[in-house]
């Protein structure tokens, strides 16, 4: 029993303490958002690598579990076909140790044109450097937790911090994701299609319209659909819903 004065565990401060209420993917945005925030960065994101790219049909929107990058940054770097060269891509196959680059130095190893590409993308985002924490799930699916911005160089300590928050986070969010399989089929067509619906902007009264349905019975899938995924608010399970692949 802990008595009292006694010092805190080091997973009892931040950026560990919040990973045990991770409940939800949108639970861990919220925790990376205010980690990002707090070591300087300016976005992170969360990808799970395949085996071996396959011919530039891999894409930063499909590897992605979570990311803050700006809808535009993204659409651009697919449009782009940056994926398909990435050094980074390639190097997080081969090590398990943090990947630390400045982004000036990584594009210029991309080939043809792409370097000016690359460069012109992330400056026009103000990204000088990053780094990726690859980490391994207890389904040995490897992932990587990345960190972007224009800030002075990790000290020895923040990048230990990192490493132990990203391998914690990968692990916390590996055990919703499991779970995740069952509450696939727990929702009906309507309720996922009322989702759908909330997902490109519509309004209950404008979904209403759409399906023939009342506006009472609208917000009564919503509700259930909710409920049924474990969230708090429409919103939320919105976002568990994309990451589910529910949509189509």
């Amino acid at each position: 029993m802990k008595q009292a004065g006694e010092p805190k565990s080091v997973f009892q401060t931040a950026p560990f303490d919040q990973i045990p209420h991770i409940r939800t993917v949108f639970d861990a945005m919220q925790v990376l958002r205010k980690t990002c925030t707090s070591y300087g960065f300016r976005y992170f994101k969360v990808i799970t690598l395949p085996a071996a790219m396959s011919g530039g049909d891999d894409s930063i929107s499909s590897l992605a579990m979570i990311s803050s990058w700006p809808p535009d940054m993204i659409a651009d770097y697919d449009r782009l076909q940056l994926a398909r060269n990435s050094p980074i891509l390639n190097q997080l196959r081969k090590q398990i140790t943090p990947l630390v680059f400045k982004v000036q130095e990584i594009n210029n190893l991309r080939p043809g044109e792409e370097p000016a590409t690359a460069s012109e993308l992330f400056g026009r985002y103000g990204l000088t450097m990053g780094v990726y924490f690859p980490v391994h799930d207890f389904r040995s699916l490897r992932h990587a937790v990345s960190f972007m911005g224009d800030r002075a160089p990790l000290t020895a300590e923040e990048l230990s911090t990192l490493a132990m928050f990203s391998t914690m986070l990968i692990e916390q969010i590996s055990k919703i994701t499991t779970a995740d399989h069952g509450a696939k089929s727990v929702l009906n067509a309507r309720e996922v299609e009322i989702l759908q619906w909330t997902a490109e902007g519509k309004t209950s009264s404008e979904i209403a319209t759409i399906t023939g349905l009342s506006e009472h019975t609208v917000n009564h899938y919503a509700t259930i659909a909710t409920q049924k995924l474990g969230c708090s608010n429409r919103t939320q399970a919105v976002v568990y819903a994309m990451r589910l692949g529910l949509f189509r």
